[in-house]
């Protein structure tokens, strides 16, 4: 070894040593300056030779970055560091030769080896580059910088000893101290010039997408190191709030468009994690390579400490004569620096190079997976009712689950990046501090440790098998989880109409119970396996003192005892490791086959074949299904269920022309259209299209349309969060003509008038702020303003009323806009556009039925005749076609006052709020509260302290051992292993044999004592760890509810303007937050602060003035804390809410695929979900990079401790054991102050999720309160309306104002009006969605304000125009609570027309139970399929009030009861997938056309038999033989059950033969009656006034309804499409007649203007 070879050969060599690497590493520089300068005499000039430019990977330099530029602090200070250090060595080396008076003036060249290297430090420094020559110079000042730290080492190593030793010689010369501080001078110098040369900077700054890259390679060797480079946010976090734009952009290497590419370029077959450990090869190696460094270092304090002992021993203090103390302080400061520093690099490599990028990859890749997908698959049919929970769950796990994929899933792969260094760290630590600990107790002892701790192996490996079973179920019940969540959300319209709240708060709690109850008994398993791990070092260490201790006697020194026991930490902390990362690599295992599977899942097939025409040939085509693992798309020859294919389709559709797909509901319309678009599985046959043309730069283009480019509108039109002209551009440039005239032909103008912000209002996610009418208007509106020249549109025109039916037929589908186009449009209104197409198709039953070719404008009653009746009906008026667009946008019952909400609060989506300053202290208290109380945390705390105390009594056990073992020996006693192990710095001493009764019985007490504390610590460890559990567990469980039952009862325009993802990462990432870390956090935080105070007591037993040096430092770690909390905070609130608008995008996405590939932009939104993906790593990747600079330097300060109790302890007179007992504790420092302060930040971050779910639990949500109403209430169904007065706000003017009316008991009424006119608003104050400000609202005489709301609302019923199902059956669809019988489920489908007639057979009975079934008037009524009761449509010549409507009750009939054991149940028709209530339906029934989904909240409504009901447009999107065939069931139905029907109309066919109807006008009542008697008011005043002020006064009025001019609803009448028709409908036989006399004057004079 080195130090054996003698004193004057050791100061040769390493004189020798520094010379020659320091003129190598010189060879760089002299090389680039040699080159540059035969650069220069050649005439060659390098580019940007003044560096005005820079350009890399990361990004461009600005002016204002490179004028900022500059080097020249750094060159001074190596200049002058260079020239005093030469200075230095020159004279050390001349006052050495001075005082050895030597006359040999120049000596041998390793005696002024630091003068050489003090040379060819200037020469290097001479060499540099120019400023602007970033790259070379950079590397050169890299070997500047190693140049230094050997020149520093070689003053050190050759004059470091002999310096302390005459600064610390009080006999010493003055010529020796001189000598001494000039070493001292040129090691300083040295570091110094180091300093200098670490302080170039690489590059100036980059920007990237306007936002400036990270500094890491831009700034200083020295500022990566010590981890300063994040500063700036430093600044901006004392100045004000960050946000995310205050971070720094991603470097190019981490950004993950970049990421994706590099692996895709290497992807293979091969699993995903060989994959993924193939490409971060070279990281994980430098991983491991730090790891075994940083084990070495661990080592080190170990072995300074025995040494250090072992002097104590021998009554050495640090004094002149042996200064060996103070080096090794000094050591064990370097050391501890030094250890500091490489952890935190394997840290911030562990972070910035593999998480952050492995996560970014994951998301990615399962983003683009996702767009690679199919839209909607659909599970199939004919199988038992268990295969349908598996094919609904299969159906789940491809849409819900895929949040747990970009979040849970590729976060557990990632964070075990951070678990998979504890195996090598593990492995060298045994191999390290096991082989100390040999060489200090020997084989033996260790031997028999080891073989101790081997036992609990296999017991871990089992348990550990049992825990990644644990695992897997608790994966399973989170997706459970999510998937209701995420249902819950999209369904909550229909939750808050039905006051379905309790129900579906009773299955989310029962889902997040049987969540925690998995993760109870995985925390449970988790904390077993952590103990069996800890025995084993608990095995290991008494196994091994009790072997010692026998061998040796009483002969035990402490410097062996307490050296051991750190080694025996170290052994400890590597088994605890293990369980850590057993664990995690369970769970990241666990996820990685989930995300396998999911990326090995096949891709949407490509079966579109290039051609310049589209047709299909001879074309069977399947909706795609959920398959399982190992099946494949169904090959060709093989047809799945009827209902979800169309077969052999042989069809050739015109290019540049209008095409028109016919047919009733359910008969393949939509599927014909997704088959063109490439979206269905290709069964047999084939599909041709034309394929879009190269794309080329839209400004530089001529033409608009591009060739084979396609735009789609779907059936659920797609509409994203943003602005309504952000939605209509879809990413194209903004031309103002065509847009202009898109808005016209969608009639979209008035829309965008009444709207504070015009065409920049938000929309909301998912459009739900905007009416149906208006989401079709603007999907249609994106579709003309595209570039596409084939528009695949489905029915359009269903959410329309026929006068913008019309005016979208003449403007949009066939007017300028359309030249040149092919449209191909899905209707059940073909009367509106046959006269234009050129070709119509008819389907049925999955079927074509027909197809031809047609001449514009051809006859359409000869068309007609061939459409069928599922097309056009002669004898009854069209649905889309029989009025007057009474209101431009239709309204929904809601949209309404969302709109109008969001209108006049906000023109821009509102940022996801984040707290600012410190986490409130109501946030903790919320916290206890729901954590059960003071008894939990009493006892917790108590394991915490009584766990500490443990700790110290087993190190006292350990001090007093060896008091005993050491008693009456007058000097120390070393083993012969222990002379063996450092042979080199001490003389093996004598053993002698002293042994007493008394000091083995010492002993012998001790080390049992020793033993039982350390089996009791690990047993109360297990319990503390089981009770922060339970107090977790039992905190989240409250909170998760609370914050369930608040968002379920929170108002509707809260949940339409607050996005999906951020509620649901609250649900996700919070929770988890809450359920797994929060509590672990509070533990370490009060386990860390306590053991922080052992650590201080235990050091003052050395010496009290520890406590001032400790205060000090504390003042600093104050300091440090209060600067990292304040960035640390906010910049965890930002990644926090960085991830919401991840899964906000994704949501958005999935529900709107088919559109985005149709349009050709998925890598628009792949690009923008780099951006996304990039803001929420940046927010992590400062968060870590916070921690970083915050550890690095708690961890310098706790080395500063340690250093000081060393001193302390050299300085005064104190025992070995005594001294052993105060440095184990103090060693520890770092790392309990590290902890604490991690701990603390932790705990303050961790609260941060409790804020935000606590900010939800929160929310303003309804009352709950009021009275019951009677059990038989409403028994009639009459309403009675005061002085109604509503306001959407405080500070706006009322919606509804004075409205008085009364609805008769049985009545039909319809709510008519313009846009604005109040109508979904009255809807709203009776489902009490909105509060009245005045009046009052009464049904059968109670006043519904003071009724509970859930008793209102399922009381009442609604029938919206866009109906939402929930996941599960059609029998839990229909039947929610499980109480109705199959018979009257069927009953209920025949009403609605979803099974035929013949279905039943015979006839069966439908058991009617009205909600008054316990009074005397409303028992079981039966209401028989063949029974007709008398039309409602009758018009009583009663005359009311003009502000009140009258009518009397309706008779409520009882037909006999039909016994139901007489009642056959039906047989089901494979052809009709109805006919099986285990039909399987989607989240949101998205696997049933919208059709299908309006007939069956139908045939639910039917079945609730409410006294009232309120329909929406309810059948919007069936065909009209169908509607017609409905109505009338409709009107049957709820006559027979007495039941009043409120029907907000926005076609005046529908109401035109009802009993009543109300014309609304700016909120109020401007008419009521029957439709006879309003058309015959209207037509009176009409004659009376005469037309030419009729027309001055509606000019005047601008199409307002002015009353005592005309009648309200007769000037709605005059002015629709169908005047004809509607006048026919309600005057009947009377037409002609009353036409001639109240109309003949006013045409007379009519045709003389």
């Amino acid at each position: 070894m080195l130090p054996m070879l003698g004193p004057k050969l050791n100061y040769d060599i390493i004189g020798a040593l520094a010379i020659s690497t320091v003129a190598f590493l010189s060879g760089p520089a002299v090389k680039y300056a040699w080159q540059s300068h035969r650069r220069r005499l050649e005439g060659y000039t390098e580019v940007d030779e003044d560096g005005n430019l820079y350009k890399d990977d990361d990004g461009i330099a600005t002016e204002d970055s490179i004028r900022a530029y500059s080097d020249t602090r750094p060159r001074v200070a190596v200049l002058l560091g260079v020239i005093l250090g030469l200075g230095t060595s020159v004279a050390a080396n001349v006052v050495r030769l001075v005082e050895n008076g030597s006359s040999n003036v120049v000596p041998g060249v390793t005696d002024w080896a630091e003068t050489l290297c003090w040379v060819f430090l200037c020469l290097q420094y001479a060499c540099l580059p120019k400023k602007h020559h970033h790259n070379t110079k950079f590397r050169i000042t890299l070997v500047g910088s190693v140049s230094a730290i050997l020149t520093a080492a070689c003053v050190a190593l050759r004059h470091g000893y002999e310096a302390l030793e005459r600064l610390t010689d009080p006999a010493a010369a003055p010529r020796s101290r001189v000598l001494a501080l000039l070493y001292l001078g040129q090691f300083l110098l040295a570091i110094a010039t180091l300093t200098a040369f670490s302080s170039f900077q690489l590059r100036p700054d980059v920007y990237h997408n306007m936002g400036l890259v990270d500094q890491q390679y831009t700034l200083s060797l020295l500022s990566r190191l010590s981890f300063t480079w994040n500063r700036g946010i430093f600044g901006i976090a004392e100045e004000r709030d960050m946000t995310i734009d205050d971070i720094p952009n991603l470097d190019y290497s981490t950004r993950s468009e970049n990421v994706k590419s590099r692996f895709l370029e290497n992807r293979t077959e091969e699993p995903l994690w060989r994959q993924l450990i193939r490409m971060y090869a070279a990281e994980i190696v430098l991983q491991w390579v730090l790891t075994l460094v940083i084990s070495f270092l661990s080592l080190l304090p170990q072995l300074l400490l025995y040494g250090f002992l072992a002097d104590l021993e021998r009554g050495h203090k640090g004094t002149s004569s042996d200064p060996s103390l103070f080096i090794m302080v000094f050591g064990l400061l370097f050391c501890q620096v030094l250890q500091v520093g490489f952890n935190n690099w394997l840290k911030w490599v562990t972070a910035s190079r593999l998480e952050i990028p492995l996560e970014s990859l994951l998301q990615s890749m399962v983003f683009s997976k996702a767009l690679n997908q199919y839209e909607t698959a659909t599970p199939g049919l004919n199988h038992s009712n268990d295969k349908y929970q598996q094919e609904t769950k299969k159906e789940s796990d491809s849409k819900q689950s895929i949040i747990n994929h970009m979040r849970l899933d590729s976060e557990r792969v990632t964070m075990f990046c951070s678990y998979n260094t504890n195996l090598p760290l593990a492995v060298f630590k045994f191999i390290f501090a096991g082989g100390f600990a040999v060489h200090l107790m020997g084989w033996l002892p260790m031997l028999c440790g080891f073989s101790a701790a081997v036992i609990m192996v296999p017991i871990s490996t089992s348990v550990s098998r049992k825990l990644a079973q644990l695992n897997r179920e608790l994966m399973t019940s989170r997706d459970g989880k999510a998937h209701l969540l995420t249902e819950a959300l999209q369904g909550m319209r229909q939750i808050r109409y039905a006051a379905l709240e309790h129900t579906w708060e009773k299955k989310i709690m029962e889902s997040r119970s049987e969540e925690l109850r998995q993760f109870w008994k995985s925390a449970l398993w988790q904390c077993l396996t952590t103990l069996l791990m800890n025995l084993g070092p608990v095995f290991l260490a008494s196994a091994a003192f009790g072997m010692y201790v026998w061998q040796n006697g009483t002969h035990i020194r402490p410097s062996v005892i307490f050296t051991s026991l750190g080694l025996f930490d170290q052994l400890e902390e590597a088994v605890s490791l293990l369980p850590t990362l057993q664990v995690s690599m369970l769970e990241a295992w666990t996820s990685i086959e989930r995300l396998e599977k999911y990326f090995r899942q096949p891709d949407k097939d490509v079966i579109i074949e290039p051609a310049n025409v589209i047709e299909l040939e001879n074309a069977t085509v399947s909706w795609p299904t959920i398959k399982d693992d190992n099946a494949r798309t169904p090959s060709r020859g093989h047809h799945p269920e009827a209902r979800s294919v169309l077969r052999n389709a042989t069809l050739r559709f015109p290019l540049g022309g209008l095409s028109v797909i016919t047919g009733k509901t359910g008969s393949g319309k939509s599927l014909l259209l997704a088959a063109l678009l490439g979206e269905v599985n290709l069964l047999d046959g084939i599909i041709r299209m034309p394929v879009p043309q190269q794309q080329t730069d839209d400004a530089s283009r001529d033409a608009w349309i591009v060739p084979g480019r396609t735009a789609f509108v779907s059936q659920i039109p797609w509409i994203e969060s943003g602005s309504v002209r952000d939605n209509i551009l879809f990413g194209l440039r903004f031309v103002e003509g065509r847009y202009r005239k898109v808005l016209a032909a969608c009639d979209l103008e008035k829309d965008l008038a009444v709207l504070a912000h015009g065409d920049d209002a938000q929309v909301g996610p998912k459009g739900v702020t905007l009416s149906g009418g208006q989401r079709w208007r603007i999907a249609l509106a994106r579709a003309l303003y595209s570039e596409a020249s084939i528009l695949v549109l489905d029915d359009v025109l269903s959410a329309v009323d026929a006068h913008v039916g019309q005016l979208i037929v003449d403007r949009a589908l066939t007017g300028e806009l359309a030249r040149g186009r092919t449209i191909i449009l899905a209707t059940h209104h073909a009367e509106l556009v046959l006269p234009h197409a050129r070709y119509v198709v008819r389907l049925k039953g999955g079927e074509v039925e027909a197809a031809e070719e047609l001449s514009p404008l051809s006859d359409v009653s000869e068309v007609a005749g061939t459409a069928g009746p599922a097309c056009l009906d002669q004898d009854g008026p069209s649905a889309a076609q029989a009025g007057y667009a009474l209101s431009g946008p239709t309204d929904g019952l809601s949209s309404r006052l969302d709109q109008q909400f969001l209108v006049q609060n906000q023109a821009r989506p509102e940022e996801e709020k984040r707290e600012t300053g410190r986490v409130k202290w109501k946030v903790y208290m919320a916290y206890y509260g729901a954590s059960g109380g003071i008894l939990p945390w009493l006892l917790a705390v108590f394991l915490v302290v009584f766990s500490h105390g443990m700790t110290v009594a087993r190190n006292w056990s350990l001090k007093e051992l060896s008091r005993h073992s050491t008693e009456n020996i007058p000097f120390a006693l070393f083993t012969t292993q222990t002379t063996a192990s450092l042979g080199f710095w001490y003389p093996k001493q004598v053993v002698t044999d002293t042994d007493d009764d008394d000091g083995i019985n010492g002993v012998v007490f001790w080390l049992l004592v020793y033993i039982g504390i350390e089996l009791g610590s690990s047993v109360v460890e297990l319990l503390r760890v089981v009770a922060f559990y339970y107090i977790g567990f039992g905190a989240s469980k409250a909170l998760f509810q609370r914050m369930t039952h608040a968002i379920l009862r929170a108002p509707l325009h809260w949940i339409d303007t607050v996005p999906a993802g951020r509620v649901i990462n609250r649900f996700t990432s919070d929770i988890f937050t809450l359920d797994k870390q929060l509590a672990p956090y509070l533990s370490n935080a009060i386990k860390a602060s306590l053991f922080l105070l052992v650590i201080i007591a235990a050091s003052v037993t050395v010496s009290v003035y520890i406590i001032i040096f400790g205060s000090i430092l504390l003042l600093l770690y104050i300091r440090l804390a209060h600067e990292f909390i304040l960035v640390a905070r906010q910049v965890k609130r930002i990644n926090s809410v960085s991830h919401s608008p991840i899964y906000d995008q994704f949501s958005s996405v999935l529900s709107g695929l088919s559109t985005i590939r149709a349009f050709g932009r998925t890598n628009d939104y792949m690009s923008r979900m780099y951006q996304l993906i990039d803001n929420g790593a940046k927010a992590t990747w400062a968060l870590e990079l916070s921690n970083r600079w915050m550890t690095f330097r708690m961890g310098v300060v706790g080395a500063l401790f340690v250093s000081i109790v060393a001193t302390a302890v050299s300085l005064r007179e104190v025992n070995a054991a005594m001294a052993g007992f105060s440095l184990a504790f103090a060693l520890r420092y770092t790392n309990a102050l590290t902890s604490l302060l991690q701990a603390m930040t932790a705990v303050e971050l961790g609260f941060n999720a409790c804020e935000r779910v606590l900010e939800y639990a929160e929310i303003e949500a309804e009352p709950e309160g009021g009275e019951d109403p009677p059990a038989a209430w409403p028994a009639e169904g009459r309403i009675e309306v005061k002085e109604l007065t509503v306001r959407y706000a405080k500070n706006l003017p009322p919606v509804l104002n004075g409205l008085n009316f009364t609805v008769g008991a049985g009545e039909r009424v319809g709510i008519v009006g313009r846009t604005g006119a109040g109508k979904s608003t009255l809807a709203a104050v009776l489902f009490r969605l909105l509060e009245n400000v005045e009046g009052t609202i009464l049904i059968d005489g109670i006043d519904v304000s003071k009724l509970k709301l859930s008793q209102l609302r399922s009381r009442l019923a609604i029938i919206p125009q866009d109906p939402f199902l929930f996941s599960g059956t059609l029998r839990s669809n229909l039947d929610i609570e499980d109480v109705l019988e199959d018979r009257e489920l069927f009953e209920a489908l025949k009403r609605v027309h979803l099974i035929e007639e013949q279905f039943l057979m015979p006839s069966i009975p439908m058991l009617i139970v009205t909600p008054s079934a316990s009074s005397s008037r409303s028992a079981s009524t039966l209401s028989t399929l063949g029974s007709r009761h008398p039309s409602s449509s009758s018009i009583r010549s009663s005359n009311p009030g003009p502000n009140e409507l009258r009518s009397e009750p309706r008779p409520n009939p009882i037909p006999p009861v039909l016994p139901r054991s007489n009642v056959p149940l039906p047989v089901a028709d494979p052809s009709n997938p109805f006919s099986n209530l285990s039909l399987p339906i989607n989240a949101g029934g998205l696997n049933l056309s919208q059709g299908q989904r309006q007939l069956v909240c139908l045939a639910r409504a039917m079945l609730r038999r409410p006294k009232i009901i309120v329909l929406d447009e309810a059948t919007s999107a069936v065909d009209r033989a169908t509607d017609t065939i409905i109505q009338e069931s409709l009107r049957e139905t709820f006559a027979a059950t007495g039941c009043t029907v409120l029907v907000i109309a926005h076609r005046l066919s529908t109401v035109a033969d009802f009993d009543r109807v109300m014309v609304l006008d700016g909120g109020r009542v401007k008419e009521i009656g029957a439709p006879r008697e309003l058309l015959i008011r209207g037509m009176r005043k009409d004659k009376e006034n005469g037309s030419r002020r009729q027309n001055r006064d509606s000019k005047k009025n601008e199409g307002g309804l002015e009353d005592g001019v005309a009648g309200a609803f007769w000037e709605l009448v005059k002015k629709s499409a169908e005047k004809e028709k509607l006048i026919e409908m309600i005057l009947g036989e009377e037409k002609d007649g009353i036409m001639r006399r109240f109309l003949s004057d006013n045409k007379g004079k009519q045709r003389e203007e």
